[in-house]
C-alpha cells in the first residue's frame, strides 16, 4: 500500500508540473511561426536519406493580445492553409504561402473556452472541426464563414480530435477518458469506447481504456480502421473502430501531455513530457519501442515534449517546453535542424505532414 501510494503521489506531482509548464507555455505563445524547409520535399521522399539543408521562417504571424495563446494547430490536407485554435475560443486561418491571416472564427456569443483541437475534414473541402475545453465541437463551413453544426459532450473537456483519412468518421477524447466516434456525414455519435469505472470495480487491463485523461488521438493514414490514443497514464492504446470494446494493443511508457502521437506505416512516433528519452519510435506490429531519437534537450531544462509529427521521408518534428521550441530530426542519421523559429517560446502545438515542406509551431 505504501509503495502504491508513493507511485500515485509521484504521478500526481508530475501531472501538476505538466499543468504548470503548460500554462507557462500558453502564456508565452503570442506568435505563430511558419517555417520553410529549404529543400524540395519530393527529394526527401525520393532519396530517403535527404534532409532539409536549412530552415527559414519567412512568416511570423503576430497574435492579438487577447488570444490567450495557441492551443492547437492543423494544416489543411493540401498544406495551403493552417488553422490555429486559441485560448479565447477563436480559430484563425492563415495562408501558408503568403503568411497572411484569413478568416477568424468564433463558436458563438457565449462564454468562450480554449480551442484544444482543430482538424480539417479529409474529403470535404472547406470543412473544419474545432473542439473546446467546454466539451463543444464546432463544425465550420469556411465558404460561409459560420458553424454548420455544434455538438456537446456534457461534463467533458475535449483535448484531442482527429478525422479518419477516408472522411467517414471523426473521434474525440479528453478528460473523462471515454473515446467517442462520430459519423462525419450525419455528425451523429455512433459509438463510445468507455473507460474503466474503478468505482464500479472495473479492472485496469492492457486492453481496457485509459485510466487517466487523454491528450492525443491519431488515425492511421492507410489502415483506416485503426487509431491511437495517449495521455497521462503512461500508455498509448491502439484501437480498431470496427471493434466495439477493448484496445487491440498497448505501447507501455509514453507520458503524453499534448498532440504527441503520430503514425506512419508500421511506425509510431511519440513525444513524452519527460526530461530524457522523450522522443521515441515504436513498432506498431509488436508494440515494442524500436528507437530512442536524440532530441536536442537542455541538460538543465530537459526535453519535456508536447508534440511530435512525422514529416517527409525520414524526418520528424517535435517540440516542447524543455528547449522552448521545436526541432526537425532525421531518423536515420540523427541530424538536427533546430530550432524552428528563434526559440524562447515553449512549443505546445506543432504542425507538419508527410508532404511537409512547411511546418509550424
Amino acid at each position: 500500500g505504501r509503495r502504491r501510494g508513493g507511485a500515485e503521489g509521484l504521478r500526481g506531482v508530475r501531472s501538476s508540473m505538466a499543468q504548470r509548464r503548460l500554462a507557462e507555455a500558453l502564456q508565452l505563445s503570442q506568435e505563430l511561426v511558419i517555417v520553410e524547409c529549404c529543400q524540395e520535399p519530393a527529394k526527401w521522399v525520393e532519396e530517403g536519406s535527404c534532409f532539409p539543408t536549412s530552415l527559414t521562417a519567412p512568416h511570423r504571424v503576430s497574435l492579438r493580445k487577447d488570444s490567450h495563446g495557441i492551443y492547437s494547430l492543423s494544416f489543411a490536407p493540401d498544406g495551403g492553409q493552417l488553422a490555429a485554435g486559441f485560448g479565447n475560443g477563436s480559430v484563425q486561418l492563415v495562408d501558408t504561402v503568403t503568411g497572411l491571416p484569413g478568416l477568424s472564427l468564433f463558436p458563438g456569443p457565449h462564454v468562450r473556452h480554449a480551442i484544444t483541437a482543430v482538424s480539417f475534414h479529409r474529403l470535404k473541402a472547406g470543412v473544419l472541426l474545432a473542439a473546446g475545453a467546454d466539451g463543444t465541437i464546432s463544425i465550420y463551413s469556411l465558404p460561409s464563414q459560420s458553424p454548420v453544426a455544434s455538438l456537446t459532450e456534457k461534463e467533458n473537456e475535449i483535448n484531442a480530435l482527429d478525422v479518419c483519412r477516408d472522411g467517414s468518421a471523426f473521434a474525440t477524447a479528453g478528460k473523462d477518458r471515454h473515446i467517442r466516434l462520430y459519423d462525419s456525414h450525419t455528425n451523429q455519435l455512433f459509438h463510445i469506447m468507455e473507460a474503466p469505472d474503478f468505482m464500479a470495480g472495473d479492472e485496469f487491463l492492457p486492453h481496457s481504456g485509459h485510466s487517466r485523461r487523454i491528450f492525443a488521438l491519431c488515425f492511421h493514414p492507410t489502415e483506416l480502421h485503426l487509431f491511437l490514443t495517449g495521455g497521462w497514464d503512461n500508455s498509448v492504446k491502439v484501437w480498431d473502430k470496427r471493434v466495439k470494446k477493448g484496445a487491440q494493443g498497448m505501447l507501455n511508457g509514453p507520458h503524453i501531455c499534448g498532440p504527441g502521437i503520430d503514425v506512419k506505416g508500421d511506425q509510431v512516433l511519440t513525444g513524452s513530457w519527460v526530461p530524457r528519452r522523450a522522443l521515441q519510435l515504436w513498432d506498431l506490429r509488436t508494440t515494442r519501442m524500436w528507437q530512442n531519437l536524440p532530441f536536442p534537450g537542455s541538460p538543465t531544462q530537459g526535453e519535456f515534449l508536447y508534440s511530435a509529427r512525422f514529416c517527409a521521408g525520414d524526418v520528424v518534428m517535435a517540440g516542447g517546453s524543455g528547449t522552448c521550441g521545436a526541432s526537425l530530426l532525421h531518423v536515420g542519421t540523427g541530424q538536427v535542424r533546430s530550432p524552428v523559429g528563434e526559440g524562447g517560446w515553449p512549443a505546445k502545438a506543432a504542425g507538419g505532414g508527410p508532404w511537409a515542406s512547411r511546418v509550424a509551431g
